[in-house]
């Protein structure tokens, strides 16, 4: 294996038998350090030295290891929840020596009032399953194959009569200490207080729409929340469509982790030149240039451990095959959201300067103004003094204290970095605010910019030549609004024999001033900027802010 990385979530040891008091000391706070950086879960691999090399150990050696492993979590609030275990080859001149495992252990943290917040995205073509296959994820129960499933997950009324999502829907799944769901006892199904309280471990999911005509909704979704993981599902029955495609395309740009869900196998079971030509045509785009991914098809929980470990480097497409209706398959997927980690964006976010971006508003009576959004860092307390902006007027900053804040739908005095939250401002009218405003703590620069400079790749154009003048509608984070390029400072063609024209087309780079149509934003160096206009398709990053 690779050598062992001294940052990250993965500890290498070959075992763990010492007796030494100040030893122990170290390796218990090596074991919280591991847990710190993993967010509150770590691996350790027992049977491997620290440049990869693979040794095993044999039973009497992993037994005294995992007493002493069992003693340093314990000391850390920490429980074990898996052990998987590998024989390998030991062979020496043709003699089979003693048998010798390596092991692998998943160690979570288990503190009260605490729990590790994994975002999950559900994107994919319409009418491939997403809706059903949360249903049937957060509700314990099979499909009836008429959309049963799904009815519990829509927002709206209008979505319930067409059968399709058109908002982005937020649903929760939790693990206990010991890996199980806590959604649903055999009585009656939990609320979401009642799962919050339960839990070791949540996954948050983030229903997005499938239809073209919602693909703004979809960017936002994916953009605004920087999801630990976004699931693809693909109909078996019809394959990679162009919105699958573009939702492909969305994880590769934003940096986004994906694994691939082929739905609806119960309906190919006679059919298996389509289930066959669809699997094909899923490796041949994630080995496409500018994605060069291996699909990966998970079988047992090996595989998966072997997926989560990998998640994060984005060399590997976890594939799942499933059947809402039948329950096929359905139990990896619940194991693999039990085991997989938060992206390294996300990690380590909480004790910088609070940034908070705004993506819906809403008014409730007796309560007053609420806004709904991520918190991307730092962390906010009720009575907490934040300033929201910029405003469209004079492009200043507001000072508001936060009255209350709501996190999975329950009532919390703090909320730390990378989770979605509601905080009820005081005196704040609802006309002052608008998505795409953020709120930004007292130490935090309050930036407010009309005009700045990216450097962009043109990565599809069809036949719209790119040039000064072009208005494109703009998405960074959750603001979306039209900017025009007002000028192209520099062009590197695709082409040898080009002139320097400075018209944009397929395949060049070119660094770009922009100027923003209607009002100030708040933007960053850094920031990964998407231009989406019908087949056109722009990415770049803020490079200069005016």
């Amino acid at each position: 294996m690779e050598p062992e990385n001294d940052e990250g979530n993965i500890e290498y040891k070959l075992k763990l038998i010492c007796k030494d008091k100040m030893r122990i000391e170290e390796l218990i706070s090596q074991m919280a350090y591991r847990l710190n950086e993993g967010s509150g879960e770590c691996i350790y691999i027992l049977g491997i030295q620290d440049n990869g090399e693979l040794i095993g150990i044999n039973d009497e050696d992993y037994k005294l290891s995992l007493e002493n492993i069992t003693h340093f979590a314990k000391t850390n609030d920490s429980v074990i929840i898996n052990i998987s275990k590998k024989e390998i080859d030991n062979e020496i001149d043709n003699e089979i020596k003693d048998k010798k495992y390596i092991y692998e252990i998943l160690i979570r943290e288990h503190l009260e009032n605490k729990y590790i917040d994994i975002k999950v995205a559900v994107a994919g073509n319409v009418d491939s399953g997403k809706s059903s296959l949360i249903g049937v994820l957060i509700n314990g129960k099979n499909d009836n194959g008429r959309g049963a499933a799904r009815l519990s997950v829509f927002n709206y009324p209008h979505e319930l009569k067409s059968g399709r999502t058109s908002s982005i829907a937020h649903h929760i799944l939790g693990f206990d200490m010991d890996g199980k769901i806590v959604n649903y006892d055999n009585i009656h199904k939990l609320s979401w207080n009642e799962i919050v309280k339960n839990s070791s471990k949540i996954i948050s999911f983030f229903d997005l729409a499938g239809h073209e005509k919602y693909l703004k909704t979809t960017i936002l979704g994916l953009s605004s929340s920087i999801p630990d993981l976004c699931i693809i599902t693909v109909g078996a029955n019809m394959g990679i469509t162009r919105m699958t495609k573009e939702h492909i395309f969305l994880c590769v740009m934003l940096n986004i982790p994906m694994a691939i869900v082929v739905t609806k196998i119960d309906i190919c079971k006679n059919r298996q030149e389509v289930m066959s030509n669809t699997i094909s045509d899923i490796k041949k785009i994630l080995k496409l240039p500018g994605i060069r991914r291996m699909t990966y098809k998970i079988n047992d929980t090996d595989d998966i451990l072997l997926a989560s470990k990998n998640k994060n480097n984005n060399s590997m497409v976890p594939l799942f095959f499933i059947s809402n209706v039948t329950g096929e398959g359905i139990s990896l997927i619940k194991t693999y959201l039990n085991f997989i980690n938060k992206h390294k964006n996300n990690i380590n976010n909480s004790g910088k300067n609070v940034e908070y971006h705004i993506d819906t508003i809403f008014f409730v009576t007796g309560v007053g103004t609420v806004v709904g959004g991520h918190l991307k860092y730092g962390t906010v307390k009720v009575g907490d003094k934040l300033y929201l902006g910029p405003y469209t007027k004079n492009n200043t900053y507001e000072p508001y204290v936060v009255k209350s804040i709501h996190c999975k739908r329950t009532l919390v005095n703090e909320v730390k970095s990378s989770c979605y939250a509601c905080l009820c401002l005081k005196k704040v009218l609802r006309k002052n605010i608008r998505k795409g405003q953020v709120l930004l703590g007292e130490l935090t620069p309050k930036l407010a910019s009309l005009e700045f400079d990216a450097d962009i790749s043109i990565l599809k154009s069809h036949s719209t030549t790119i040039k000064k003048g072009y208005e494109p509608v703009l998405h960074c984070s959750t603001i979306r609004q039209t900017a025009k390029i007002t000028y192209i400072n520099t062009k590197i063609s695709s082409k040898k024999n080009e002139t320097n024209d400075l018209i944009l087309r397929t395949g060049d780079k070119a660094n770009v001033h922009f100027k923003f149509r209607y009002r100030k934003e708040y933007l960053k160096i850094g920031n990964k900027i998407l231009l989406a206009e019908g087949k056109i398709k722009i990415i770049g990053i803020v490079t200069k802010l005016y």
